[in-house]
């Protein structure tokens, strides 16, 4: 496990693909917060989540001091987020903001309504263009909003669902994870104020499947 910033407060790893962030209904399932706690031999808090076959940066609270601040922070949308997907077919420049409601649709799906809807919690997504050959597009995202399944089904509301999703689209038949990596995270330290700005690098994978001809 990449360990890619650490002091004695926060502790952020690269997330790989595969591996629930914290423990599932079965307790003998391998997850990143056990594994982590296991590997530097202390608890740890986690503060937000990423899907299972989601890679990318993932932080924790090493001291009981950052807990209540960095709790306040993701809440409050103060936590910039920064992803990076690639998704089916030619994206345009224009779907720059992607909003509407989300809610559970039962068997582990999601789904997004119109943002008028009565029902389900608001989300807003920004999304810039990154290149594109008609094919598939590799896009930028960032969620404003923290909602399950969030970018995924705003990439499949405009018909161009994330490359290689399974839940939402289609899986890769040589079982590559889907393309979709929480690549930058930036915040305000929670103990010394200063700005913090953490980068995943993309799995090796992503050059030889997702990325190549982009």
């Amino acid at each position: 496990m990449e360990i890619l910033f650490r002091d004695d407060y926060l502790l952020a790893v690269n997330k790989e693909a595969g591996f629930p962030v914290h423990e599932t209904v079965d307790p003998l399932r391998p997850h990143v917060q056990g594994l982590l706690e296991k590997t530097i031999g202390q608890k740890t808090v986690l503060f937000h989540r990423l899907d299972l076959e989601t890679t990318g940066v993932l932080l924790f609270g090493l001291d009981d001091c950052v807990n209540g601040p960095m709790t306040d922070a993701f809440r409050l949308r103060k936590v910039q987020k920064t992803y990076w997907a690639v998704v089916d077919g030619r994206w345009l420049p224009e779907w720059n903001l992607i909003e509407s409601r989300i809610e559970k649709a039962g068997g582990g799906r999601w789904k997004s309504l119109p943002p008028k809807a009565s029902k389900g919690d608001f989300a807003r997504t920004r999304v810039r263009l990154v290149k594109t050959t008609g094919e598939k597009s590799l896009i930028e995202v960032s969620p404003e909003t923290g909602r399950t399944h969030q970018i995924r089904l705003h990439c499949l509301e405009k018909a161009h669902p994330v490359m290689g999703d399974r839940l939402y689209g289609v899986a890769e038949r040589r079982g590559i994870p889907m393309a979709l990596h929480a690549k930058i995270l930036e915040f305000q330290h929670p103990v010394t104020g200063a700005p913090v700005r953490i980068e995943a690098p993309l799995p090796a994978y992503w050059a030889d499947f997702w990325l190549k001809g982009l």
